[in-house]
């Protein structure tokens, strides 16, 4: 087994708004290894970019990263120091967000914003490597290297992102709902192509996504996240083979399959809809399985099949 690149371990972050302190999210923890599609899922607002973002220094204003640890091969940070982490990770760390459009420069040429990145890194022959650049993400510098990001498509501007990302050669790019903007068939090309230059050049990859079916076919290992708490997660197979969550099995519930037509289960409630006491379940609101002691403690970690879920339900294996 591959030694982890990124390791993240007890991660708790705070918002602080008006005065008023809440935790948003919990003991997160991570481990991704080199040459791995990772995929961190959950709906809105369970936590997942804003994990992820903390980890490598990037925490929003008004967040206060309370603890936790990030090994990056063989560097250890506390997540607290943020300013350290952005520092030294930005070497080795890219990131590719929702809305390529929207993170371009309007007023710089597509060409030009790709060149900035290499000139950055002191590249040598950085015309040539620019070319290069776009040839390896499918498009013609000639062609589009002097347009602006307006006159591109969803998908062109995606990739012209990737290019900017792969310029710094990064051993992990955490990829933050990458499609969200794009049409299905562009869907589907971007994310294949992905998965070629992760195999191509070892890279890391954390795919950020609320997708479970396009999870299902791209990623290697599975964290599934609610309210800022990691419910389970392992290997992606036996997870979608038998998920033990009830999270998880209400989120597999909602995703249609067209080979096996079946009526759809909504997941009742919203993510954030019950207390906002720390030590429960914070998925109990929503849960057919809860009980009063899910309301009273954060739930034990059990090891079963090669994962981890955290769930009361099968909190007499803890003992056993």
């Amino acid at each position: 087994m591959t030694e982890s690149l990124l390791t993240i371990t007890d991660l708790s972050i705070d918002s602080l708004r008006d005065g008023t302190r809440r935790r948003i999210v919990e003991g997160f923890n991570l481990s991704v290894r080199a040459g791995e599609i990772y995929g961190l899922v959950g709906e809105s607002g369970s936590g997942k970019s804003i994990s992820m973002m903390a980890s490598v220094g990037l925490a929003a204003q008004g967040l206060d990263v309370r603890s936790g640890t990030v090994n990056f091969g063989t560097r250890r940070f506390a997540a607290s120091d943020q300013k350290s982490l952005r520092g030294n990770l930005s070497h080795g760390v890219s990131l590719l967000f929702q809305n390529a459009k929207g993170a371009l420069n309007p007023f710089i040429t597509v060409g030009k914003q790709v060149e900035r990145v290499l000139r950055r890194r002191r590249r040598s022959d950085i015309q040539g490597e620019l070319k290069e650049l776009f040839r390896v993400v499918g498009l013609n510098y000639a062609d589009l290297g002097r347009k602006y990001p307006h006159q591109v498509s969803g998908g062109q501007a995606q990739r012209v992102a990737m290019a900017c990302a792969l310029a710094t050669e990064p051993a992990l790019l955490i990829a933050d709902e990458p499609t969200t903007a794009l049409d299905v068939t562009t869907e589907r090309e971007m994310l294949r192509f992905l998965a070629s230059i992760c195999r191509q050049r070892n890279m890391a990859v954390v795919l950020i996504a609320h997708n479970l079916s396009l999870v299902s076919e791209y990623c290697s290992s599975l964290s599934i996240l609610h309210a800022g708490q990691v419910v389970e997660t392992g290997n992606l197979a036996p997870i979608f083979a038998e998920p033990l969550h009830p999270y998880t099995q209400g989120l597999i519930a909602a995703v249609p399959d067209v080979d096996s037509p079946r009526e759809l289960v909504p997941l009742i409630g919203s993510v954030w809809g019950g207390s906002s006491e720390l030590d429960r379940c914070r998925f109990s609101h929503r849960c057919p399985h809860a009980m009063p002691r899910c309301e009273r403690r954060i739930p034990p970690a059990v090891k079963r099949d090669g994962r981890e879920v955290h769930c009361v339900l099968y909190e007499q294996e803890v003992s056993a």
